[in-house]
């Protein structure tokens, strides 16, 4: 049989009990609030973990949609780029191609130009040429009897002069004539003539004659600013001028 000591169980129950209270009170809790800490801390990173996995989620997601809008706005700025591209190379043949057709235009206009000017220089000395070889076959051929047939010629043109309003005359004065021929002239032909311009003019004519032997034959007459021609050289002059104007 069993010999227990009641004061010494007691003794070391309360010894027990001593031991779990200091235990509790110095060990267990501290221990208990460091886990219950480290516990927190736990859950804290964790929850921050997983809001940074879930931060890094969405800025990858929106990284993905941003990619895809970049590359959406990629090809768009491409397929700009490209109709710009397109519109300015079409944009420069046409200025190109207008250019050109400017430059044909004015290369034609130049040429035709050029030929015009060259036809009236061409036609200019064929014209000279003409009444030069004409004034010295008339010189070679003019006799007295062709002298007086242009004199007669330039009566009969004298005849169908008409002169209203181009000679400024009044009253009973005396209107100034210039004769010029180109031989001299007999008192009958001058008298002829005077006679004609007085009837023609319906005043008195003062005629003062002279010769130019380059007017080759006829003559011409000048009142004041007028200027009737029957010469030769003036019929020389009047062909060339027309030969000349006939450019095609």
């Amino acid at each position: 049989m069993l010999n227990i000591n009641l004061s010494t169980l007691l003794l070391q129950v309360a010894n027990f009990l001593i031991m779990v209270f200091i235990l509790a009170r110095f060990l267990f809790k501290p221990l208990k609030e460091m886990l219950d800490k480290r516990a927190s801390r736990v859950t804290s990173a964790v929850d921050e973990a997983e809001k940074a996995t879930r931060e890094a989620e969405e800025l990858r997601l929106e990284y993905e949609k941003r990619r895809e809008n970049i590359d959406v706005e990629i090809a768009a700025l491409r397929n700009e780029a490209r109709i710009v591209v397109d519109e300015t190379r079409q944009q420069m043949l046409q200025e190109a191609y207008q250019e050109i057709e400017a430059m044909r235009v004015r290369a034609k206009e130049e040429l035709e130009q050029q030929r015009a000017d060259a036809l009236r220089l061409h036609r200019s000395k064929i014209g000279e040429l003409v009444a030069t070889l004409t004034r010295r076959m008339m010189e070679d051929i003019l006799n007295p009897q062709l002298h007086q047939a242009y004199l007669d010629a330039f009566l009969d043109q004298l005849r169908s002069v008409q002169l209203d309003g181009r000679i400024s005359i009044s009253g009973e004065e005396t209107v100034s004539a210039e004769l010029i021929t180109a031989t001299p002239l007999t008192q009958e032909d001058k008298a002829r003539i005077g006679t004609t311009l007085e009837t023609v003019v319906a005043q008195p004519i003062d005629l003062v004659c002279r010769v130019d032997a380059g007017l080759i034959a006829g003559a011409m007459v000048r009142l004041g600013d007028t200027l009737i021609d029957g010469s030769l050289q003036g019929q020389l002059q009047q062909l060339r001028s027309r030969y000349e104007e006939e450019i095609e």
